[in-house]
Formats: structure tokens, C-alpha cells, sequence
């Protein structure tokens, strides 16, 4: 696709974020998977439910702006070398569980902040577009991932003093 337009960067965007969120939707339960923390597990359980809603919200987007979604062949270089950080986190069961938590609490968070800095671009090139309904469920989906990622950082605070307490020598 080519950059010719405001519109052309929107729906570059909107591709990004729908590849994103496809990978999201397999790292979540894996991660949660491997997390000791009980609340951790349930935390990213919750935000990969979310995915399905922020999914459905880009394909709207697309719908409504004429487009196809993207194929699952479309890919993002940024997002594949995160979700492979993530599997490979989620696969070192040897680890102390206090600290592969605090690094699964890490690598989600690096995710949850390419999502948010891509939704508020995409939120306001539509807004800027007059594209109002698209900006609207882009904000829900903004607003998601934030609340997602403060839920992480509270978790991290107790998470990373255990941590800290269970490698302390």
C-alpha cells in the first residue's frame, strides 16, 4: 500500500494494530499460562478476552471504511520480535517463578505500549478524517489497553519486590 494519503497511513495503522492484536490473542493465555502469580494469570486472561472485542472493532473499521481486513499473512516485524520475547519468556519453566513473572509483567507491558502509542495515532488520524465512529471504537480499545497496562504495573509492584526477595543472596 502506498503512503499518499492521511487515509492510506490510517489504514497502514489499522493493519498494524489488527496484526498485533491476532498476536496478542495467541500470547495472553500462553503467558498466562506460565505465570505463578494467580492474579497475574487472571490479569492477562482478562486482557486476552479483550482482544476478541478489539479485534472485532478494527474488522468494523475496515467495514467501514471500504477495506478488507488483512489477511493473517500481514505481519508487523516489531510485533513478531516481541511475540517471540514472549514465547520465549513463557517457556522458561526452570525460572524462579517471582522472576519470570516480573519479566512476563515486562514483556506485556512492552506490547500493551506499541498497542497504545498505534490506537492513539490511529484515534486521531479518524478523528482528523471525520471518520467519528471509527475514533470512538478506537478510543474503547485505547482506553483497554491503558487500563491493562495499569493493572499490570500494580501487579509488578508486589511481583518484582518477590522478586527481589527470592534472588536476594
Amino acid at each position: 500500500m502506498s503512503l499518499d494519503s492521511m487515509q492510506d497511513l490510517l489504514i497502514t495503522q489499522l493493519n498494524a494494530l489488527h496484526a498485533a492484536e491476532r498476536h496478542s490473542a495467541e500470547l495472553l493465555p500462553k503467558l498466562a499460562d506460565a505465570a505463578a502469580n494467580p492474579e497475574l494469570a487472571r490479569t492477562l486472561r482478562a486482557h486476552a478476552s479483550h482482544t476478541t472485542a478489539q479485534l472485532e472493532r478494527l474488522d468494523n473499521a475496515f467495514e467501514t471504511l471500504g477495506v478488507k481486513p488483512p489477511s493473517s499473512r500481514v505481519e508487523s516485524e516489531a510485533i513478531k520480535g516481541l511475540a517471540k520475547d514472549c514465547l520465549k519468556l513463557a517457556s522458561m519453566r526452570k525460572a524462579e517463578p517471582h522472576v519470570r513473572d516480573a519479566a512476563i509483567i515486562g514483556v506485556a507491558q512492552h506490547v500493551d505500549h506499541d498497542e497504545i502509542a498505534g490506537y492513539g495515532c490511529a484515534r486521531t488520524w479518524a478523528r482528523l478524517l471525520g471518520h467519528e465512529e471509527i475514533a470512538n471504537d478506537l478510543q474503547a480499545s485505547l482506553d483497554e489497553e491503558r487500563h491493562s497496562d495499569a493493572e499490570l504495573s500494580r501487579l509488578a509492584e508486589n511481583i518484582n519486590r518477590a522478586a527481589l526477595t527470592a534472588t536476594a543472596t
